[in-house]
């Protein structure tokens, strides 16, 4: 039996109805109830027919004998649920039994009526509310959908203020560090550099005896330690001079960065690989890349040798508006609980005499000068993974 056309076309989005009966006169009876509604009416007189509508015309509401020759009611209420488990369905039938009644109320049947229906319009009113409960749980499901995208969207802000506050504390941090190092590298400027000048011609005297001239030797060296320590004090209150920020070349920055690395600090036991371009022009000074990247290596080649050798990876890229740098070791990795504190003046895990903790504070500055992004964490190498990201600069020639 084909499905039988409503007699005036639905309006659009109408609910979509199917009826089943293998008896002729009942699907009649149940065609004229509908013939009124503001439904998609079909009508079939075989369960596989019907499975066929199912499985090809989302089916809003069932309307089902439960006992059909060919395809059992409940048989077809599961499969209605399978296409769309937010469906409605009804069951009829002339062999009632509470058990077979609780099944079908079990499995998410809307109501299950018996034959004879004492009125026939009763289901036209059952069918209103099981459509009005369906309407009902799409709009709840449709407004979860909308709750879930909004706390997704504020989960994604409140991460962002986080960055931002993370940010700005740095920036406090900053500012009150950098007037105390204003003062400090000017009270240690002038006694410095009076002992320096005596330690050097002590250093040069021909009346001085070998073991004073290598006494005042050491002096000078130990005094040039102070004085770098105090110029990178003093960076932090010197404001850089104006002028347009060239594009510069982040390779060339990193591989000069190593080759200062290589000749001025013990790099044994430390394999350095550079997975690097050919050329990334950022918008950045020269010189303050390399201190970026003099920062990251170092530090990298000094973990791995601490713990008896490894390997480190410098990389580079860019994703069209961005180019990032990455360098990683197979160190022992910093711990989460210390990863906040790694930019901040003064921090250091070295030994005392081994390192001021100005460093990675510097290298934080310069990222953030030229609004970039640094950031530290763990990397597949399962040590320490610092990544940078800058303005990518011009296209070059």
């Amino acid at each position: 039996m084909r499905p039988s056309p409503p007699d005036a076309p639905p309006a659009r989005g109408a609910p979509h109805l199917l009826l089943v009966d293998d008896e002729p006169v009942i699907l009649q009876i149940l065609r004229a109830v509908f013939e009124d509604e503001p439904f998609r009416v079909t009508a079939v007189g075989t369960g596989q027919h019907a499975l066929r509508v199912i499985a090809e015309d989302p089916v809003d509401l069932l309307i089902t004998d439960k006992n059909l020759p060919d395809v059992n009611g409940m048989d077809l209420l599961r499969a209605l649920k399978g296409r769309d488990p937010r469906a409605e369905a009804i069951l009829i039938t002339g062999y009632a039994s509470l058990e077979t009644a609780l099944s079908a109320l079990e499995q998410g049947a809307f109501d299950y009526l018996i034959k004879p229906l004492d009125n026939i319009f009763d289901i036209r009113a059952k069918a209103r509310r099981a459509l009005e409960r369906r309407a009902m749980g799409l709009e709840n499901a449709r407004l979860l959908a909308d709750l879930q995208a909004r706390n997704a969207a504020l989960e994604v802000a409140l991460d962002q203020a986080r960055e931002l506050q993370a940010e700005l504390i740095q920036s406090e941090k900053l500012a009150g560090i950098g007037t105390l190092a204003a003062g400090v590298a000017h009270e240690i400027s002038s006694p410095l550099f009076g002992v320096l000048g005596l330690a050097e011609a002590l250093a040069d005297d021909p009346a001085a005896t070998p073991e004073i001239q290598g006494l005042a030797r050491e002096i000078v060296d130990y005094s040039e330690q102070i004085r770098e320590i105090v110029q990178e004090l003093s960076s932090y209150s010197r404001a850089e001079g104006a002028g347009e920020v060239p594009a510069s070349d982040l390779v060339r920055a990193a591989v000069d960065a190593w080759r200062l690395v290589e000749r001025s600090a013990p790099i044994d036991g430390a394999a350095v690989r550079l997975e690097l371009p050919a050329a990334l022009l950022v918008r950045a000074r020269p010189n303050e890349l390399q201190q970026i990247f003099v920062n990251l290596i170092k530090n990298a080649v000094e973990a791995v040798r601490s713990a008896g050798g490894g390997r480190v990876v410098v990389r580079a890229g860019d994703d069209g508006s961005e180019a990032w740098a990455e360098v990683e070791d197979d160190g022992p990795g910093i711990p989460t609980e210390k990863r906040g504190l790694v930019f901040d003046p003064f921090y250091t895990t070295k030994s005392p005499g081994q390192g001021t903790g100005l460093g990675l504070n510097v290298v934080y500055r310069i990222v953030s000068k030229y609004r970039g992004q640094i950031h530290v964490g763990s990397g597949a190498l399962g040590g320490a993974l610092f990544r940078l990201r800058l303005p990518i600069g011009a296209a070059p020639a």
